[in-house]
C-alpha cells in the first residue's frame, strides 16, 4: 500500500471523469461522517484519487483521514489515519501514519463508515509521546508566512 500511495502524489488522474466514477460509490459514506463528526472533507486532495476527512486537533496540529484509490487495485479503497505537529521555531515536523484498513467495493457502506470513525477515533486518541517520524527541517515555512499566519488554525478543531 505504502508503494502505491507514494506514486500517486502529484499525479493527474482524472481520465474523462473516472475519479467521479470510482469515489461516487464511497462518496455517501464518506460525506455522512464528515457532518457527523465535524471534520472538514476534501474531495480529490491534490487532484489525486484521495478524499481527505481534514481537522485540527486540540492537542495541536493538524489530523487527517484519507481514503485512497488506485488502478492498480480498482475495488480496492485505502483508509489511513494520520497527524503531524509542526514547530516554527525548529521547522520540523514530526507525526504519525497509520494503516487503518482496506474497504472492498462490495461490501456494505456501513464498514467504510465504521473504518472512518475508527482512524478518527485512533487520531484522536493519539498523544505526543506517539508521534515516531520527524521531518524537516522546513525553511520555507518562514520564508512564505509569518509566525502568526503560520499558528492560525483554518480548520474545524476536535
Amino acid at each position: 500500500m505504502l508503494k502505491l500511495r507514494n506514486a500517486l502524489a502529484g499525479t493527474q488522474w482524472d481520465k474523462l471523469g473516472q475519479m467521479d466514477r470510482v469515489f461516487e460509490i464511497v462518496a455517501p459514506a464518506i460525506r455522512k461522517v464528515a457532518q457527523e463528526t465535524g471534520v472538514k472533507l476534501i474531495e480529490f486532495h491534490r487532484d489525486d484519487p484521495l478524499w481527505r476527512l481534514h481537522w485540527a486537533r486540540s492537542a495541536g496540529g493538524e489530523a487527517a483521514v484519507d481514503v485512497e484509490w488506485t488502478e492498480e487495485a480498482p475495488d480496492t479503497y485505502w483508509v489511513t489515519a494520520n497527524w503531524w505537529l509542526d514547530d516554527w521555531d525548529t521547522t520540523m515536523r514530526r507525526s504519525r501514519f497509520d494503516e487503518v484498513g482496506e474497504f472492498l467495493r462490495d461490501q456494505a457502506l456501513a464498514q467504510l463508515e465504521n473504518l472512518l470513525r475508527e482512524g478518527i477515533r485512533r487520531v484522536d486518541s493519539w498523544t505526543e509521546k506517539d508521534l515516531d517520524q520527524e521531518s524537516g527541517p522546513n525553511p520555507d515555512w518562514h520564508q512564505y508566512q509569518t509566525k502568526e499566519d503560520f499558528d492560525r488554525v483554518r480548520l474545524p478543531k476536535r
